[in-house]
């Protein structure tokens, strides 16, 4: 018999006399009580001060990228004939209340840059194709979230009307709990379905709800066992487009899917990397499609990230080493090292957790729920180091990562610089405004090529974008702004 079912019969009297402890408790108790209370409102306060303070660091870090990125995005219209302007202010947006009220409860004020350039073609009637490009942290979820919950009328019994596929797991979870929740918490009986491995729907089972928001391979397998309906979609959206219609990312599902939508369903991809051939590729893939995208490939570095790279082929115990001693010797908040393997990713694991380390890891070897309870520990704070491969290089938000090291230099399966996936990784860090760090280790000739030419794609030939610092963790601490 399981716990919940156990059931046991005390006498009157047995009761009544726990229920008069329980109504007197010993002084001991009650200034145990006491304290735990004061803490839990001391935590309380604590979190809901940061979280104000995360709120208006990110109103500084939009109205900034506004000043340095709004004319840098290139917006080219299908239709030239009927000329779509910007929307400075989400009223001018015709908004149903019920949304208008979620927003600037969520603290957005304004529209940012990419929100004011996209929000009034995703909202347009008839709807618009989109390909949206924009730098890290500018809004982009927050833009095709409410794209979805426009077209959505809830009815019962629930109708799938959108569909958003990403990915991971992680970023999947993400939106749902960062963007979706939040953004349709006014929209009564609407119904969220996460598509996601570990999540089963028994067969001849109607899917209860209006919008899926899942990872590729489940909902291709939805699909084909007609567990998701179709005919009722309104709007399909690609989140980390690139890598989604990629030849050597998701393409074959990512097409699957699409052919699966019906005609009229509008499309919307965002990223914010977008290579050209990959905008060739789904400027096919998607009907007429308005783009807007940033002109420029430095555009996409942001400037509150500092990056510098390490030569640990000097270095006593190499690269495993040195990263060891960044840890013993400096005084970091929460931090993410990526690394190529998941063999690397439990190696520096091991070495990190012998050193005394708390650190947590995350790799497609792990199961479903093991994976989720590793990014909830870290999301609370409990483990202030996160060694991941790139299942966490593209979109997953953490909003006190200061600092991002990049154990292995990414690579393509050629073995040539990963330029994406680069910058979605440093990503990670400088959220919101708030400055962080990028460390490349370096260990041969390989890696320093491979980082050298994503300097040069991103920064040109003649400027320094990656600073060298020495192989001396003390020294590192004057370089490193936290």
């Amino acid at each position: 018999m399981s716990s919940e079912e156990e059931t046991v019969t005390k006498k009157p009297e047995e009761v009544k006399e726990e229920n008069k402890d329980a109504e007197n408790p010993t002084d001991g108790e009650a200034e145990a009580s006491s304290s735990e209370a004061v803490t839990t409102a001391e935590l309380k306060k604590k979190k809901e001060d940061s979280e104000e303070l995360t709120r208006r660091l990110q109103k500084l870090a939009l109205e900034r990228q506004k000043q340095t990125t709004g004319d840098r995005l290139k917006v080219i219209q299908d239709d030239t004939s009927s000329h779509l302007s910007g929307a400075k202010t989400f009223q001018e947006l015709n908004l149903p209340q019920y949304l208008l009220d979620a927003i600037f409860a969520m603290g957005f004020d304004r529209p940012s840059a990419i929100q004011e350039e996209a929000l009034p073609r995703i909202l347009a009637d008839p709807p618009r194709n989109l390909i949206g490009q924009a730098q890290s942290g500018s809004g982009k979820t927050a833009a095709f979230t409410l794209g979805m919950l426009y077209r959505i009328k809830v009815d019962d019994p629930p109708t799938v009307q959108a569909l958003c596929v990403t990915p991971t797991r992680e970023l999947a979870i993400q939106i749902f709990q960062k963007a979706v929740k939040p953004m349709a918490a006014n929209m009564v009986g609407m119904k969220i379905q996460l598509a996601i491995a570990g999540t089963t729907i028994e067969r001849g089972v109607p899917l209860n709800a209006h919008l899926v928001i899942g990872t590729p391979g489940k909902v291709v397998d939805w699909l084909k066992r007609k567990i998701i309906n179709c005919k009722t979609i309104k709007v399909f959206v690609l989140d980390e487009a690139d890598n989604m219609v990629a030849e050597n990312g998701f393409r074959a599902n990512s097409l699957l899917i699409k052919k699966s939508m019906p005609q009229e369903c509008q499309t919307l991809l965002f990223s914010a990397t977008f290579p050209e051939d990959v905008v060739k590729f789904a400027d096919k893939m998607v009907y007429k499609p308005d783009k807007i995208l940033i002109e420029s490939e430095e555009s996409l570095v942001l400037d509150v990230i500092k990056q510098i790279w390490v030569d640990t082929r000097g270095y006593d115990g190499g690269k495993l080493e040195f990263l060891s001693d960044i840890y013993s010797l400096l005084t970091i908040g929460q931090s993410i090292v990526f690394v190529g393997t998941k063999n690397n990713a439990d190696m520096v694991h091991k070495t990190l957790t012998d050193g005394g380390y708390t650190c947590s890891v995350l790799h497609a070897g792990l199961l479903p729920e093991e994976r989720d309870a590793t990014m909830q520990s870290f999301r609370n704070g409990e483990s202030n180091v996160l060694i991941t491969t790139n299942v966490l290089a593209r979109g997953v938000d953490i909003d006190n990562v200061c600092m991002v090291v990049n154990y292995d230099i990414p690579v393509d399966r050629n073995g040539g610089p990963d330029y994406e996936t680069y910058l979605h990784r440093i990503g990670r860090t400088g959220r919101f405004g708030k400055k962080g760090t990028a460390i490349n280790l370096i260990d041969d000739a390989q890696s320093i090529q491979a980082l050298a030419a994503i300097e040069n794609h991103f920064a040109g030939a003649n400027k320094e974008m990656i600073q060298q610092a020495e192989a001396d963790p003390e020294k590192l601490a004057d370089v490193i702004e936290m």
